[in-house]
């Protein structure tokens, strides 16, 4: 988790009719890796991927009111992970901030320090390219911990400083 090394991951792919035309080009870029890997095991407590991959292979879009960013916000179908779609210039100031992120977490996973800061699991780019309509789509997005999976929730409280145009659900 505390490793400095920058392990960004770019995944390409496509899929291919049978005369192995490419229809459609993939790319998914996973940004700290390694660090986000070590982020997940310590929070979920699994050693392998294969249950936040499973729990991300199927998420639906979630009308998380309040926000005025005007993101899209998807949930997954089990209900653990939200993911958010954030700007590039979120995404730069995310990758230049990691390495006092992942700290961070450390502290908190392996020293007992205390935090109400949500866990950030993943962050990537993602998109495609489509050979046959020439359509490409490319965002980027995070993956946090769903703070309200399996809670009671009786108060929400947009913590940002300001009440101004501020949805409250009580």
């Amino acid at each position: 988790m505390l490793s400095p090394q920058k392990s960004h991951i770019k995944h390409r792919f496509a899929d291919v009719d049978a005369k192995g035309n490419t229809l459609c080009k993939f790319m998914c870029q996973t940004y700290w890796a390694t660090q986000f890997r070590a982020v997940r095991r310590a929070f979920l407590g699994e050693d392998k991927d294969e249950g936040f991959i499973q729990s991300l292979s199927v998420a639906r879009t979630w009308d998380a009111q309040g926000g005025k960013s005007g993101a899209v916000f998807l949930k997954s179908a089990d209900g653990r992970f939200v993911v958010k779609q954030i700007t590039r210039t979120e995404l730069q100031m995310f990758l230049d901030y990691a390495p006092a992120y992942f700290e961070y977490m450390a502290k908190h996973f392996f020293h007992g320090m205390e935090t109400v800061l949500c866990k950030v699991v993943g962050v990537y780019t993602i998109g495609f390219q489509n050979r046959i309509t020439n359509k490409r789509y490319m965002e980027q997005v995070v993956v946090m911990q769903n703070l309200f999976h399996e809670r009671a929730i009786t108060r929400v409280f947009d913590l940002k400083g300001s009440a101004r145009s501020r949805y409250v659900r009580v």
